[in-house]
C-alpha cells in the first residue's frame, strides 16, 4: 500500500497509532516501528520520524485530521468586518453587480449616492463611518473575494 492509496487523514491516524509506542520504544524497536510506518504511508524515514514525534505532541481535541492542523497552518484573520461585508453586498447589488475593479474605483461615488438617497444611513443597518472607511480602503481583489459567495448565489450571474 503506497502513499497514493491513503488519504492524508488516514496517514495521520496511522502515525497517531504508532506515536505512543514509538516514544516509549528502545532504539532498535523504534527502527522497526519506522519501517512499518514507512511501508504503510510511503513516506521516507526522516519524514515518518518527524510525524511520529509531532503526533505525540499534538493536543487532543476535535477536528485533528484537518489539513490546517496537520500542516500547522494558521488561517489568516479577516481584515474587514462582517458589517463591511454586508454593506459591500448591498452596494454591489445597487451598482448592478459590477466587477470588483470598477466597484473599487467608484466606491466613494456609490457610497455618496446611496447616502444621499437614504439607503445608507450612519448608525442603521450595519453602516457606520468605520464601515465606510473599510469599504473605501478595500482593493479590487479583496472586493472580488468577499463577493464570491454573493455572486455564486446571484440569480442572474450565479451558477
Amino acid at each position: 500500500m503506497g502513499t497514493k492509496d491513503l488519504s492524508l487523514a488516514a496517514r495521520v491516524e496511522v502515525t497517531k497509532k504508532y506515536a505512543v509506542a514509538y516514544a516509549q520504544a528502545s532504539k532498535r524497536v523504534k527502527g522497526q516501528i519506522l519501517d512499518q510506518v514507512v511501508e504503510v504511508t510511503g513516506w521516507n524515514r526522516d519524514h515518518a520520524r518527524q510525524q511520529l514525534r509531532r503526533r505525540l505532541a499534538q493536543p487532543k481535541g476535535r477536528a485533528t485530521a484537518t489539513v490546517a492542523v496537520i500542516d500547522g497552518r494558521r488561517s489568516k484573520p479577516r481584515k474587514y468586518s462582517f458589517d463591511a461585508l454586508k454593506v459591500l453586498q448591498q452596494v454591489w447589488s445597487t451598482a448592478g453587480g459590477i466587477c470588483g475593479k470598477y466597484l473599487a474605483a467608484s466606491m466613494t461615488e456609490w457610497l455618496d449616492a446611496m447616502e444621499a438617497e437614504g439607503s445608507l444611513v450612519a448608525g442603521q443597518d450595519r453602516y457606520s463611518v468605520e464601515v465606510r472607511a473599510e469599504l473605501e480602503a478595500m482593493s479590487a481583489a479583496t472586493i472580488d473575494r468577499y463577493l464570491a459567495a454573493a455572486r455564486a448565489t446571484d440569480p442572474i450571474r450565479g451558477k
